[in-house]
């Protein structure tokens, strides 16, 4: 894979610098400085992989961290050689404990993380539960980094006597302050010496209060004594202070054994946390570089390489509008690199400071980047290669230690890696065969290019040679590349042209910054005609080439500009189907809300009817007087109601009475019945409505009218309604709930036409079956009621016979 060196000298270490500062845990960035370029082209997709999971998960949840994690290594390390650890040592491992249980549940809790997040997922699960030796600790250590009472019966029964003998020490000491020998104090005041608690006695008094003493002040005037009457009590305080400590050693050697003997899965977290925040620092990096991921180029298979092939049969580079990663994005400018398709050796020429070396670095840093697993600041439509290994020879390479001159120092590099270039590995040369004779070092450069063709390397190399342009022109597989030039302005634009071989532009920049004309017009005299005549032809492809790049540019904008009209002729389009669909269902609401009226209105009628015997025919047809008079309500809203949806006026001329017509606030079809200036009255089923022409679209001549009776208007009222099941199923329903239910049952059969229909109300104790048959016998649209058959239900079933119409 790339040495050192060439990491170094495409300066893939300053991006690896730039990763670990946005590392969060310590260990993560330990790590981002260790990797490097993998060869393997499905390592290198699984480490994409990887990093294209972190983007998406920075982007669903930004806040998300390894917040709290903490490099505890050397503390496992020192447990695990026997060391007792400290409590504020057990609280960084506390921190990181934690830490590595909320990551996991994390996890654990996004939805379809499996799915989304496979590889960050399994990083996660591979931390174990670590519940049982958190609860011990945290038992055990407090927020203070101290040693908890809790941490074990013993020492909490400690703790409790040293409590008891310090009160018992400080209430006799307390005495002494304030009793008999309060005057022979310097102070009224206990304090310690040596770990004991005395009192401060004034020097001329010391022999008035028996005791030892620890200490005498500075100045002599006070002696430290512990007066014997409290040196029991002292010796039993002291006494259980060392008690304590030795269970409190004890609880730490025991919680340190129980860390060194769980330290391999320690290891194994401290190693999955710094794997999902080494992978959230690299989506963090693709955002501040805007950059994306870049498809791994696959080869056919199958192919076999054949000398004649002037292309790179298993390695692709493109680079759309890529950018140098460490360059100010204020005053890089993107460029668009290809090889490997139609040619292998891609040689750019061009003046020095023109842009050469920059290009050459952007296409090595940028794979190196790609196959650390990196995304690159490139177009989501790059596409680059794995390379095993990649050979680079950059720069100054001058050491005045080994009296090497750059020219030296250059070849004794090519002759290394000449040595090591096989048909799968990436070349970058810069200003190969430079530092010394220009005509024995283009002679050098050319052999050294065609050595690398042979061993069909793919190779990018700069050089300022006149001789291997041509060169390039002459041989398959190479090509020439220029980075453009401005000789207005005298910088570099850094734009790429592959294809066309650069020139010096040395007199021209001469001119500019005011070289005398004669001397220009001299050295011009001077130069080889052939190659003026070679220069020229290069100007003239220049000019064809921009001539061609205007006009492409030219007919790219006015694609989008046609494609920008036709997304907003699909909106309008859209848009106005969206707003004849609304208006259409809102009308057809507004109609079947009047319908419901009309029929609710039809229920009420019958059972007002039902105490005067509505069973006759008059009172039917009174029923049906109502009807209309409610399908007349119907159309009087329709009148008000304005049209929703306009279409192109329709010529009153073109629509006669009689016509089949399709409404188009609707969508329903009717016939008109006359027409009053640009409206016209249409019969919609059984209702009557008026439109404008405008709303109506023109079927051809309606069918031949036939007289309309009252069954006719029972059809047009069943065009209308839902279809009625033949059956009603009665059964858990309480009584008081079934008379509404039955009742519009029995109206909307009787509208339909239906003959007869079943009402099953179950055996049970016939409260039901009572309830039902009674409301039968009373409607006014049941002829008769009946047990059902004994296939049908026998009497947990009545058949109710309904009138004709």
């Amino acid at each position: 894979m790339a040495s050192h060196h060439a990491v170094k000298k495409l300066e893939l270490d300053q991006v690896l610098r730039q990763l670990a500062s946005l590392c969060q845990y310590s260990v993560a960035a330990e790590r981002a400085l260790e990797i490097g370029p993998s060869g393997d082209p499905q390592q290198v997709r699984y480490l994409l992989d990887v990093t294209a999971e972190a983007v998406s998960l920075s982007i669903q949840f930004p806040d998300l961290t390894v917040g709290g994690a903490r490099d505890i290594r050397q503390y496992l390390a020192r447990a695990e050689k026997g060391f007792r650890l400290q409590p504020v040592e057990f609280l960084l491992i506390m921190d990181t404990l934690r830490a590595g249980r909320e990551l996991r549940r994390v996890f654990q809790r996004l939805p379809d993380s499996g799915e989304k997040y496979p590889n960050l997922r399994e990083f996660a699960e591979s931390i174990e539960n670590f519940s049982p030796l958190e609860t011990d600790l945290n038992r055990s250590i407090g927020p203070r980094g101290d040693v908890l009472d809790n941490a074990s019966p013993e020492l909490a029964r400690i703790r409790k006597a040293i409590r008891v003998a310090h009160s018992r020490l400080h209430d006799r000491l307390q005495g002494f302050l304030s009793g008999r020998y309060a005057s022979y104090l310097q102070e009224n005041i206990i304090t310690v010496r040596d770990g004991r608690y005395v009192i401060p006695v004034r020097a001329d008094a010391r022999g008035a209060i028996k005791g030892l003493v620890h200490d005498t002040s500075a100045s002599g005037q006070t002696v430290y004594i512990e007066p014997f009457e409290v040196v029991g009590l002292n010796n039993k305080w002291r006494e259980e202070q060392v008690q304590e400590q030795r269970e409190v050693d004890r609880i730490l050697d025991e919680l340190s054994a129980r860390i060194a003997d769980q330290k391999p899965a320690l290891d194994r977290m401290i190693e999955a946390i710094a794997a999902i925040d080494l992978a959230l620092a690299k989506a963090r990096l693709a955002d501040r570089m805007q950059a994306t991921r870049p498809t791994l180029y696959r080869p056919a298979t199958g192919r076999k390489v054949r000398d004649t092939d002037t292309g790179h049969p298993t390695h692709y580079i493109r680079l759309d509008q890529a950018r140098h990663p460490l360059i100010d994005p204020a005053q890089v400018v993107p460029t668009d690199i290809e090889i490997g398709e139609k040619f292998r050796v891609l040689l750019i020429t061009g003046p020095n400071t023109g842009g050469k070396t920059v290009a050459l670095k952007t296409v090595g840093l940028l794979t190196l980047m790609a196959q650390t697993g990196l995304f690159i600041p490139a177009n989501d439509t790059s596409v680059v290669s794995v390379f095993p290994s990649v050979f680079v020879d950059i720069g100054d390479e001058q050491s005045i230690e080994q009296s090497l001159s750059t020219f030296s120092s250059h070849m004794r590099n090519i002759v290394s890696m000449l040595d090591h270039v096989r048909s799968d590995s990436l070349v970058l040369l810069d200003e190969v065969g430079a530092g010394t004779d220009p005509q024995e070092g283009s002679a050098l450069a050319r052999a050294i290019i065609s050595a690398l063709l042979r061993k069909r390397a793919m190779v990018i190399a700069t050089t300022h040679y006149s001789e291997v342009k041509a060169y390039a022109y002459a041989t398959p597989g190479v090509e020439n590349a220029s980075v453009e030039f401005d000789v207005k302005s005298l910088r570099p634009t850094y734009r790429l042209m592959i294809g066309i071989p650069g020139r010096s532009n040395a007199l021209s920049i001469a001119s500019r910054l005011g070289m005398p004309k004669h001397i220009i017009e001299e050295a011009t005299s001077l130069l080889d005609p052939g190659d003026e005549d070679a220069q020229q032809l290069i100007d003239d492809i220049r000019t064809r080439r921009d001539d061609i790049t205007r006009e492409l540019e030219r007919a790219r904008q006015t694609e989008e500009e046609a494609r920008e009209l036709r997304l907003r002729a699909a909106r309008a389009l859209r848009e106005a189907e969206s707003i004849k669909r609304d208006a259409r269902q809102e009308a057809i609401a507004e109609v079947q809300e009047e319908l419901a009226e009309a029929r609710q209105l039809v229920r009420e009628i019958e059972r007002q009817s039902r105490a005067a015997a509505a069973s006759t025919l008059p009172e039917r047809r009174r029923v049906n007087q109502e009807l209309k008079a409610a399908e007349e309500t119907v159309r009087t809203v329709e009148r008000k109601k304005q049209p929703t949806v306009r279409q192109a006026p329709v010529e009153s001329s073109q629509i006669r009475k009689g016509d089949r017509v399709r409404i188009l606030a609707f969508g329903e079809e009717g016939e008109v019945l006359s027409l009053d200036g640009n409206e016209a009255e249409i019969q919609m089923g059984s209702l009557k409505v008026r439109q404008p022409l405008s709303g109506l679209e023109r079927l051809g001549k309606a069918k031949a009218p036939k007289g309309r009776t009252s069954a006719g208007l029972a059809r047009d009222i069943q065009a209308t309604m839902a279809p009625v099941p033949v059956e009603l199923d009665l059964r858990g329903k309480r009584v008081e709930e079934i008379g509404t239910v039955v009742e519009g049952y029995l109206n909307d059969a009787y509208l339909m036409g239906m003959p007869f229909v079943r009402i099953i109300h179950g055996k049970g104790t016939g409260a039901l079956r009572n309830v039902v048959r009674e409301m039968l016998r009373d409607s006014p649209v049941v002829a008769k009621a009946e047990s059902a058959g004994a296939s049908e239900g026998g009497d947990g079933a009545t058949v109710a016979h309904l009138r004709q119409q």
